[in-house]
């Protein structure tokens, strides 16, 4: 359930923030309801998806959430359009659901995707809405880190095969369950990223690329960690069939260790071969 409205002071900090990043990268991030500008963002979609003639949102759908009331932001570097972010709110004093957000190959590590985020937590400060929830693949190292690690956003919910069977040249041919992760945003988006200690029990290893079978926590154990591939869609590509291990391994932990209440507290990379989610006893 979301809270009260923020003080006028977070709602400009915020706005200052996402000013300060987008002018720090060159980036130019508007909220557009223009049908030229929505058809733009569809473009991109399909580019980023490579889903020509089969978008994964299409024209119609876009003119009608932004005509109720919902943000389509659209990014540009100079007069290139690189990126686009679409998002809609739910019932009153609900967290706004960020949908998609994508930018064109080549925007990896610029930090693209932390200034459109900045955007759109200001915007929903702006609207009273202080908490913002998305979904991700859980086995995107990248993903991961930026989510928990660079924004401070919790995962608060593993969906087995969320979106049922999908297409696109990202997702197809593997099962597409997602965490489904909450910003409170009235916080400081700048959590720093968790450090592991000698503390913590592997509750899934990375053997050599390959998972180990889940060890659910023995009574006594306070702090798990759950490994993942470093680079899961090149895995896809490489070795579906191991790559598809690591989604019912790492299913059967989050489905286990959530559903106890178990608190994802940090992601961290400190091996080149994987990642690792750090979880908590409640």
């Amino acid at each position: 359930m979301n809270r009260l409205a923020p003080p006028r002071s977070v709602v400009l900090e915020a706005e200052f923030m996402a000013d300060a990043r987008c002018a720090e990268l060159g980036l130019d991030i508007q909220e557009v309801r223009d049908p030229q500008d929505l058809r733009t963002v569809v473009e991109i979609f399909s580019r980023i998806w490579k889903t020509p003639g089969a978008p994964i949102i299409d024209h119609s759908a876009l003119t009608a959430m932004s005509h109720a009331g919902n943000p389509v932001f659209l990014a540009r570097l100079g007069a290139e359009a690189v990126g686009a972010a679409v998002g809609f709110c739910g019932p009153a004093r609900s967290p706004f659901h960020s949908h998609i957000v994508g930018f064109l190959p080549g925007s990896a590590g610029r930090g693209f995707g932390h200034a459109i985020k900045l955007r759109q937590r200001a915007w929903c400060l702006e609207k009273g809405i202080v908490e913002m929830t998305w979904t991700y693949d859980p086995l995107v190292c990248r993903n991961a880190y930026f989510n928990i690690g660079r924004l401070g956003a919790i995962p608060v919910e593993y969906l087995q095969n969320f979106y049922g069977q999908m297409t696109d040249s990202i997702n197809a041919g593997e099962l597409s369950d997602r965490m489904l992760i909450l910003w409170d945003l009235t916080c400081d988006p700048t959590a720093p990223t968790f450090e592991t200690d000698a503390g913590i029990t592997s509750a899934i290893e990375d053997r050599g690329g390959t998972p180990s079978l889940y060890v659910p926590p023995t009574v006594g154990v306070d702090a798990v960690s759950i490994a993942v591939p470093w680079d899961i869609e090149a895995l896809r590509q490489e070795d579906p069939v191991r790559a598809h291990a690591w989604r019912l391994v790492t299913r059967d932990a989050f489905t286990d260790l959530l559903g106890n209440n178990w608190r994802v507290v940090g992601f961290s990379r400190h091996s080149p071969h994987h990642g690792q989610y750090v979880l908590r006893r409640p």
